[in-house]
């Protein structure tokens, strides 16, 4: 009977060490749901990172990733963040929208486990715990820079028209685009409430009365895709300007034409960019999924670079260290730009003005210099020739 204990013993507290040295990461993204077309494509970022780290023996010993779907619904991502930290989870990649996040935040808070946002935006979810960490920019970012972009040369639009949806995310950016743009001396014409009673003909009749000479769509990327459709049918010729949710794969498929010349800001990510690491994250990407991968599939990858870099090497378990060792990052360079967190941990990335032309997303201040020196070679071309005998 001794014998048997010390075999018990002995085998429990060898399944002891082995669960000490288990390292778990979760993953809640909505996959399946209304904000799936954001889910999926950072789902395919997030596991291409952790994937390529266990082919390349870097990922972090003893380290397991458990997947989970929100469902795009609020109180099922909290329920899974929960059982996530149950199982032992130091970090979890999570909170994919404004609406989840706020919602998961406090649990992570109470846990003292950190929760690393990898696209939501809004403006105070940063302050609200030392364990939320975001590696999408601040709406206060983004809302400066869409003020910016329309109202500064050459597109220089002084009374702009707001289109927008009603949700977390835009009360959290409209309200620094509007700051933003008054402060400039640009005037907001009017606000219409996209999908309210009558909003289309709302809509048409503000054009042609108060005559904006631009539109700003604020809103995910339905909304915006609906905005469209009615600035289009009215053959509207003036500037529009949108967020950075329009920037799916998903959502610039199904606008086609419609967004054809639509401005919006964005953290600079080129799939065409020679750069290391974006080039081999844009050749592997499509290898394994056949696409080109968006901003929120970028984002989904420098997410588990994020998680990867704090728990390598890891000494002590605990969230605090974590946190601690996310803060520590500025070197790493992921495919978006340095994964460097300020006090609040929100990164610290510059943003931007990119557009859409011929159905793709293109950095329009890197177009405008190829178009400089296109224009400046046909010149030299134009003089050769005249200088010919």
């Amino acid at each position: 009977m001794k014998r048997i204990a010390a075999v018990a013993v002995a085998v429990s507290v060898l399944a002891c060490a082995g669960c000490a040295r288990k390292l778990v990461v979760g993953v809640v993204l909505p996959e399946t749901g209304d904000n799936a077309a954001y889910g999926a494509p950072i789902k395919s970022g997030v596991k291409l990172a952790f994937d390529e780290a266990r082919d390349n023996h870097t990922l972090p010993e003893g380290l397991q990733v458990i997947y989970r779907d929100s469902g795009s619904d609020v109180t099922r991502a909290v329920s899974e963040l929960e059982a996530l930290y149950d199982q032992g989870a130091l970090l979890v990649i999570g909170g994919a929208t404004t609406q989840e996040a706020r919602a998961m935040i406090p649990v992570a808070d109470q846990r003292e486990r950190v929760l690393l946002s990898p696209s939501a935006s809004a403006p105070d979810l940063a302050r609200r715990s030392l364990f939320f960490f975001r590696v999408y920019p601040s709406d206060d970012l983004e809302g400066v820079k869409a003020a910016d972009l329309l109202y500064q040369p050459p597109r220089n639009v002084r009374r702009v028209l707001i289109l927008q949806e009603d949700n977390a995310y835009t009360r959290g950016l409209l309200p620094v685009f509007m700051g933003a743009f008054k402060s400039h001396g640009g005037e907001i014409v009017d606000s219409v409430a996209i999908g309210e009673e009558g909003w289309e003909q709302r809509t048409r009749a503000l054009l042609e009365g108060r005559k904006p000479d631009g539109v700003y769509v604020c809103g995910y990327g339905d909304a915006i895709i609906a905005a469209l459709k009615v600035l289009r049918a009215v053959e509207y010729a003036g500037v529009i300007g949108t967020t950075s949710a329009i920037n799916t794969m998903t959502f610039l498929q199904r606008a086609g034409r419609l967004a054809e010349g639509v401005f919006f800001p964005l953290a600079s990510f080129d799939t065409a960019s020679e750069k290391e690491p974006i080039k081999t994250f844009v050749k592997r990407y499509y290898e394994v999924y056949k696409l080109m991968p968006d901003i929120y599939a970028a984002h989904g990858y420098d997410a588990a670079l994020a998680a990867m870099g704090a728990l390598k090497g890891l000494r002590t378990r605990s969230g605090s260290e974590v946190a601690l060792r996310l803060k520590g990052l500025a070197e790493t360079i992921g495919v978006t730009g340095p994964l460097a967190f300020d006090d609040y941990g929100n990164i610290k990335h510059y943003l931007r003005t990119h557009w859409i032309r011929e159905g793709k997303v293109e950095d329009y201040e890197r177009y405008l210099e190829r178009e400089k020196e296109r224009i400046r070679a046909e010149f030299e071309r134009a003089l050769m020739r005249g200088r010919t005998p």
